[in-house]
C-alpha cells in the first residue's frame, strides 16, 4: 500500500462522501491498505481498516504537479537546445517526464538483452514407449541439460531400462 492508493482513496471520498446520510460523531470512511488481491490479504486489510490520512494523499497532488511542470520546462528545454543538432532527429518534440526515464531504462536494458542474446546449445531426452498398442511420451522433469556428456550419460541410462 503506498500513497497513490491513499490519492485514489481522497478521488473516490471527494465523489462519494457528499452522497452519504450525515451521522453525526461517527466516522463514515474507512481506509484498507492492501498491496495484494489475494484473499488472505484482503481479509487481513478489512480487519485492519484505518482512517484515511489526508497529508499522504496531498502529497501524491504536489508530486503530480511538480511532475507536470518539471516535465513542460524540461520538455521546453530538450526540444529548443536539440532543436538542428542532429539531421535525422525528429525535434518537432522531446519530451520528458520523470516516469518515462525509469521507463525508458527498463526498455532500454531489455532491448540490450535481447541483442546481445548469444543462443546456447542444449539437449533434452524424449522417450515414447509402446506397449499392447498404445503410446506413452514421457517427460524428462530435468527439461533440458546444457552439457553434452550429461545428456548422454542420461540417454545410455534410460537406454538400459
Amino acid at each position: 500500500c503506498d500513497r497513490e492508493g491513499e490519492n485514489i482513496c481522497f478521488e473516490v471520498m471527494e465523489n462519494v462522501v457528499p452522497n452519504l446520510k450525515k451521522l453525526p460523531g461517527v466516522q463514515q470512511v474507512w481506509r484498507a491498505k492492501f498491496s495484494s488481491l489475494a484473499p488472505v490479504d484482503l481479509k487481513k486489510a478489512m480487519l485492519t481498516l484505518g482512517s484515511p490520512n489526508e497529508d499522504e494523499a496531498r502529497s501524491v497532488d504536489a508530486r503530480q504537479e511538480i511532475d507536470l511542470k518539471l516535465g513542460c520546462s524540461f520538455t521546453r528545454f530538450q526540444t529548443k537546445y536539440f532543436q538542428g543538432k542532429y539531421g535525422d532527429l525528429d525535434t518537432n518534440l522531446i519530451s520528458y517526464g520523470p516516469c518515462q526515464t525509469p521507463t525508458l531504462w527498463f526498455c532500454v536494458k531489455r532491448h540490450d538483452e535481447i541483442t546481445s542474446f548469444q543462443p546456447e546449445a542444449f539437449y533434452t531426452i524424449d522417450v515414447e514407449i509402446s506397449k499392447g498398442g498404445r503410446d506413452l511420451h514421457l517427460e524428462w522433469q530435468r527439461g533440458q541439460v546444457f552439457d553434452l556428456t550429461v545428456a548422454t550419460t542420461f540417454k545410455e541410462i534410460v537406454a538400459k531400462a
